[in-house]
């Protein structure tokens, strides 16, 4: 082996040394969920992303494509739902060979070592630093607060390790005979002179750069998160036209930012075309999204970075948990890597006076090429930060209003990835400038770099003080004056010992960025079973679901997670000696989400629910419009989240179009009164003449039946006045009538001295949101122990409402008790008491069910307004969005009940065997979407869209099989688009390797001829 080769070899070696520490780093840091088997039970990585892996799993490992995901949102698409990361080739290995709860963990640990190999290739490459350097951008990029902060932003980490890498290759793309640093020493710079002018428009994509450039922009775009996209695409304008752009400005020269605009064009739309499987899928869901307008300007600048906290989110937060507010406001880098980072800026002008000297001689092409990058990492840094103020920064408003990609997205203070990817370049210079001895470490040096981080932690509490209204603790001032200490000392240290003062600046920013970590959510990883064990809620939905003869039956949940669990002290002693406070609460908090399923959970467990989240493309735009039949139009939630909004249960017509069997609920409101529990959660307001009454009388033996009510609008009401009837069933035709008066049983439940009867025994406070609010309780008497079959009320009053919240029966024999449901909004059993309650409702009318009426709405707001229509009845009427004659009764009608029975149901196929007396509208409530066909008995008939957001298809009389299935087009045109994309990459991959291995060749042949020149 020659000499040079052998010298290159080392090299390699030590590079991979570096990377391999970096990647140390990485599971020493993030070892709860790298290696102790740990998991994260908080934000959206559990909440989210772990249902939708889940499912992702659960279907490839059965061999099946997720197309459709009939678990949220009464079905929507899953594959076109981009945050899925379907066609991530990165997330296949891991769904085929891991359950989720270790697959979706693992990722984020090789995309954080992903992140530091990439950004060390960036500093060797493009930065052209040695590998103390390049080790430094690594560090700082992947273990800094901002990758740490969006671990559980699953998509968004992944599509954001790729972002130096892309930076590099564009830059090798654009001078693809310049030498790498890898397996060179810092000092060993050559570069051709002849070869820093961008390639020719028609030699793009003969450059193997070029086409890895292309295919790492195409895995950015697969990863799913959009936003993540576009800030990566403007960054790497930003990064490679901006010093272009002002050239042409200043000096009229246009050629190079032409080059290199077509250059950017062709790039990207290589990796677009690449990626068009997926996005073409997702374009045709955006336009049915509440995104395909843009969101709400409010929503597009909410989590701005505020003036007042921007020197909290650079500075780390060693004893300040970050507080989901500002989990998008975390930047932080370390107080040595910002040290290193100013140590860099005078080594900058100092360039700069060099650079100015040198153009003239073609030895100073590396420095003048350094030079140039310099100044697109400053542009990127600035770029950054600006955009990040969002809502206080002028320009991002004029954006925000004007500009597509930033009308579609919130949460500015992202833009800070620009910045933060800044800071690591700096830092990486700084620590090389350092170790090397490129510039002079003097007194006035390090006093301003003491007077700004001095000024920047003032900053920092001020803020906490001010807009923010969040004080910084002590023990994190205590660090930052320690770190900040340190730094300037190891600054002075390095006027005698460089070499060993970098190495202990280095050692510092490991040691701030671990404690720093402990702050952020990662830290807090819980035991696995946060994500894996079952709850007695799911555990009742999925045997329900089970002695389901057809398709799982919905449900809706409206518990809030403020409930103490009632297994807290088993948990408390089997994993409290093993986690910490906070992991143990996480734990808490993960098994209380779990119970009430909220608000992705039904996904990954496999039950259907009216609900679900996402800030993407979903929801549906009708399914949000759809919440307007029961939620004021201000309360309706974009994001979905109808748990969340919700006052009160949906009146049971919506409940049963939406086939909602199960209504999960939790006893928060619910009330102990004389050793007797009522039921609180339904009750019924009776206006003068209406009735309610008892859907389901468990068998119980009692002697009386207890009421709990209040009066509303009755203050001139006498003392006395009868107000209302309950009539007790008792069996054998007996039933026992009872009267109920103002001032004696029930009275004003606002009571105030202008109410005229007397205020009755009021057994406590028990309104949500409205503790003045009275209860009355009153027992009613039967002479003999009886077990009621019944339980009706009536009201009597001439005016106002008689609102029961609850019933019971009570056997006073023994104490014992029966809590009744007693609803005016329909017929409802309790199934299930335990930390929540869960009610069957006893009128759902089905998945699929015939109706013979109606109406049709020219748009959906007139959908809306029938809908609302008091006498609207989903049984009878459907409101369809275009004129559908019925079909000629060719066939013989029928004889008996008709019916429509689900006989498969499976997320892509649902198959009806309808049985219809008349023609008929079969009705399938489930959402519709383009790709939804449907066949009578194997011939294809027209599908519509019925009550805003579901299928329907119009039935001749008899005995039919309709199919539904979904075979979206957009897929298979964008799959046959990144398929010709794919060959054409093949192609010209086949004319670049050997016209790059020719110019490998000339390049040394031309540095052989330079040295024998020296020489």
């Amino acid at each position: 082996m020659t000499r040079p080769a052998h010298s290159q070899l080392v090299g390699f070696l030590r590079d991979l040394l570096a990377i391999a520490l970096l990647w140390v780093l990485v599971l020493a840091f993030f070892w709860r969920v790298a290696l102790a088997g740990r998991v994260l039970a908080g934000g959206d990585i559990f909440t989210y992303f772990y249902p939708y892996w889940a499912e992702a799993t659960r279907a490839l490992q059965a061999g099946r494509l997720p197309l459709w995901n009939p678990y949220l949102f009464m079905g929507a698409p899953f594959l076109a739902n981009s945050q899925a990361g379907v066609f991530y080739p990165l997330n296949w290995p891991l769904w085929l060979l891991l359950p989720a709860h270790q697959s979706v963990h693992l990722t984020v640990v090789l995309h954080l070592c992903l992140a530091a190999l990439n950004a060390y290739l960036w500093g060797r490459g493009s930065l052209r630093l040695g590998r103390l350097g390049a080790w430094t951008v690594g560090v700082t990029f992947a273990l800094g607060g901002y990758l740490g902060a969006q671990v559980e932003h699953v998509n968004q980490l992944q599509g954001l390790a790729w972002l130096p890498l892309i930076l590099a290759l564009y830059d090798k793309s654009l001078h693809p005979n310049r030498k790498s640093q890898i397996g060179k020493s810092a000092n060993h710079q050559i570069t051709n002179p002849q070869t820093r002018n961008p390639q020719s428009a028609f030699s793009i994509l003969h450059s193997p750069f070029s086409i890895a450039l292309s295919i790492v922009l195409a895995l950015v775009l697969l990863a799913g998160h959009t936003q993540t996209a576009f800030i990566s695409l403007v960054g790497l304008a930003a990064y490679g036209l901006g010093l272009a752009l002002w050239r042409g400005v200043r000096e009229r020269e246009w050629g190079p930012l032409a080059q290199r605009v077509v250059h950017l064009v062709v790039v990207t739309g290589l990796g677009v075309v690449l990626a068009a499987v997926q996005l073409l899928p997702t374009w045709e869901l955006s336009r049915l999204s509440i995104r395909a307008r843009g969101l709400p300007f409010n929503e597009r600048v909410s989590f701005s970075l505020s003036p007042s906290y921007l020197a909290r989110a650079f500075l780390p937060g060693f004893a300040d948990p970050v507080p989901p507010e500002h989990i998008e406001h975390v930047a932080y880098v370390g107080i040595a890597a910002l040290s290193l980072a100013a140590f860099s800026l005078p080594r900058w002008r100092h360039g700069t006076r060099n650079t100015e000297h040198g153009t003239r001689n073609t030895q100073h092409g590396t420095r003048n090429t350094q030079h140039a990058t310099r100044h697109s990492v400053a542009l990127l840094l600035t770029l950054g930060l600006l955009l990040s103020l969002g809502l206080y920064n002028p320009l991002y408003l004029l954006l925000a209003r004007l500009v597509p990609g930033f009308a579609h997205f919130r949460v500015p203070a992202r833009w800070l990835v620009l910045t933060v990817t800044g800071l690591a370049a700096l830092a990486g210079w700084g620590a090389e400038a350092l170790y090397h001895r490129h510039r002079r470490v003097t007194w006035r040096t390090c006093a301003l770099l003491a007077l700004a981080l001095v000024l920047l932690g003032v900053w920092a509490v001020v803020g906490g003080y001010g807009a923010e209204g969040e004080r910084v603790a002590r023990l994190t001032v205590v660090g930052w004056a320690a770190a900040g200490m340190s730094a300037v000392g190891l600054l002075l240290a390095a006027v005698r010992l460089p070499r060993l003062a970098t190495v202990g600046l280095l050692a510092l920013l490991v040691v701030e960025l671990w404690a720093a970590g402990l702050a952020l959510p990662y830290s807090r990883a819980t035991a696995s079973q946060a994500l894996t064990g079952l709850r007695p809620a799911i555990a009742h939905l999925l045997v329900a679901e089970e002695e389901a003869r057809g398709p799982a039956p919905r449900f809706i949940s409206m518990s809030d997670i403020t409930f103490d669990p009632g297994d807290l002290a088993e948990i408390e002693v089997i994993y409290g000696p093993q986690l910490s406070t906070t992991a143990l609460y996480d734990l808490i908090v993960a098994a209380k989400h779990k119970e009430v399923l909220s608000p992705n959970l039904p996904l990954a467990f496999g039950v259907p629910a009216v609900d679900g989240y996402d800030g993407g493309v979903l929801p549906l735009a009708r399914y949000v419009a759809l919440q307007r039949l029961f939620l004021p139009a201000d309360q309706v939630s974009m994001d979905g989240r109808l748990r969340e909004n919700l006052a009160a249960i949906p009146d049971g017509r919506w409940l049963n179009l939406f086939d909602v069997r199960y209504v999960i609920t939790d006893k928060l409101y619910d009330a102990w009164l004389d050793d007797v529990f009522y039921d609180l959660q339904w009750g019924a307001e009776l206006g003068p003449g209406q009735v309610a009454a008892v859907a389901h009388v468990p068998r119980f033996e009692a002697t009386a039946l207890g009421v709990v009510s209040y009066l509303r609008g009755v203050v001139a009401l006498p003392n006395g006045a009868p107000v209302g009837v309950v009539e007790v069933g008792l069996g054998a035709g007996i039933t026992r009538t009872f009267e109920l008066r103002a001032g004696e049983h029930t009275a004003e439940g606002l009571y105030s001295p202008q109410v005229t009867h007397a205020q009755a025994p009021a057994g406590g406070h028990f309104w949500p949101g409205q503790p003045e609010g009275n209860d009355y309780v009153a027992r009613l008497r039967w002479p003999q122990p009886a077990v009621p079959t019944a339980v009706v009320v009536r009201a009597t009053l001439p005016q106002g409402a008689l609102i029961v919240r609850g019933v019971s029966l009570i056997d006073e024999r023994t104490g014992g008790f029966q809590s009744l449901v007693l609803s005016d909004r329909g017929r409802f059993r309790l199934a299930h008491s335990g930390d929540v309650k869960i009610y069957e409702n006893l009128d759902v009318l089905g998945r699929a069910f015939l109706v013979h009426q109606a109406t049709v709405a020219p748009n959906d707001e007139a959908a809306l307004a029938r809908m609302q229509d008091p006498g609207f009845d989903p049984a009878a009427e459907v409101v369809l969005s275009e004129e559908v004659g019925l079909p000629n009764d060719v066939e013989a009608r029928i004889e008996g009940v008709e019916s429509a029975r689900v006989v498969e149901y499976a997320p892509e196929r649902v198959e009806v065997e309808v049985a219809a007396r008349a023609p008929a509208y079969l009705v399938l409530s489930d959402a519709w979407y383009p790709g939804w066909k449907v066949t009578i008995d194997g011939t294809p008939v027209p599908l519509y869209r019925a009550d805003l957001l579901f299928r329907a298809v119009a039935i001749p009389a008899g005995t039919h099989r309709v199919l539904f299935t979904f075979r979206p087009a957009s897929l298979y045109i964008g799959a046959g688009i990144s398929l010709v994309g794919l060959v054409g990459l093949v192609v010209a991959a086949g004319f670049a390797l050997p016209k790059a291995r020719r110019n490998a060749i000339m390049g040394i042949e031309h540095v052989e001829h330079l040295e024998e020149g020296k020489r």
